[in-house]
């Protein structure tokens, strides 16, 4: 799991690919028109919030960057989400 003391984005994104067995999920932000995977999780109740997210739901997500590469990140907190929300 995370520790929140590493440096923090938010990011309105809309999920590409919803989370697999091995707790990985896709997620285009909305205003880069990027491609990037959340991998870790804060806490189990994130994990379980994204895990219930659908291909097209839109979220605004506060992310830690992964120390390995710059499009793997960190849950840390959801800011809102929008189920109704969905992008193409």
């Amino acid at each position: 799991m995370l520790k929140q003391q590493q440096r923090s984005c938010e990011r309105a994104s809309v999920v590409v690919s919803p989370m697999d067995d091995d707790g990985r999920m896709e997620l285009r932000d909305v205003e880069a028109d990027e491609v990037y995977e959340v991998v870790d999780y804060i806490d189990e109740e994130l994990a379980m919030k994204l895990g219930s997210l659908s291909a097209g739901e839109a979220v605004n997500l506060e992310l830690v960057a992964g120390a390995d590469t710059s499009d793997v990140f960190g849950a840390v907190r959801i800011e809102s989400t929008g189920p109704s929300a969905r992008f193409r």
